[in-house]
């Protein structure tokens, strides 16, 4: 159940942009149909810190906090869960190798609906893709191309966006979790153009108890779950 919680702010994370531009993306998540004792993971805020290839996700809820960092070199994983303190780092070679599984491409449709989200004018797409049960998953997605991305660099995490062309300021989809349907919805609140220090990439490990990501997959594949 727990990797509902991440799956869709992730997908955030791998949606890179590129050149020197530099901003940090203020979002809310709401995740509705959660069953009574993981109620509490129903509002998540998320801050993304974008500066070239460099990016940080910070998902904080009432239960803990989630965070992903890339410097340009490393990946550094920190998961709080009330408390109980873990993470690993990763390569770029070792996380591309993980997000470019062969996966088919979903079908997009652009269409002709506008509208303004935190001061940026967005175009609603709706992405379909089949899983491997043959089920249709749709997601609607509200992209702006005034933050450059790159679909070819993009990670697919959980949520496959294939080559949608835009970045996403706005996603709804339902997911189906353990035979319960969710509903999620994650929209930008506020963005800043303002510079992003190279040290807000530089996490603070102390506290946690790190490993490498070969070691976090094996244990995350052991108690059944994943990245």
């Amino acid at each position: 159940m727990k990797k509902i919680f991440t799956s869709a702010a992730f997908v955030l994370f791998s949606v890179v942009a590129f050149g020197q531009e530099n901003y940090t993306i203020k979002m809310n998540m709401k995740i509705e149909g959660l069953p009574a004792e993981y109620a509490a993971y129903g509002e998540q805020e998320t801050v993304t810190h974008i500066k070239g290839e460099k990016n940080k996700l910070e998902v904080t809820s009432m239960m803990g906090s989630h965070i992903t960092s890339f410097d340009g070199k490393m990946y550094t994983v920190l998961i709080d869960q009330m408390g109980n303190k873990m993470g690993y780092t990763a390569t770029k070679e070792e996380m591309d190798a993980s997000n470019n599984k062969s996966e088919a491409k979903p079908k997009i449709e652009y269409t002709a609906e506008k509208k303004m989200i935190a001061g940026f004018e967005c175009t609603k797409a709706i992405v379909t893709s089949v899983d491997k049960d043959k089920k249709e998953d749709k997601i609607t997605v509200w992209i702006t191309d005034k933050i450059k991305s790159d679909a070819k660099k993009r990670g697919k995490g959980m949520v496959n966006l294939g080559d949608l062309k835009g970045y996403p300021l706005e996603m709804q989809m339902k997911k189906m979790e353990q035979g319960t349907e969710m509903k999620i919805t994650i929209a930008a609140t506020e963005i800043s153009t303002a510079p992003v220090s190279d040290a807000t990439f530089v996490l603070n490990t102390e506290g946690y108890q790190m490993s490498t990501y070969k070691e976090a997959m094996e244990k995350a594949k052991a108690m059944g779950g994943g990245k």
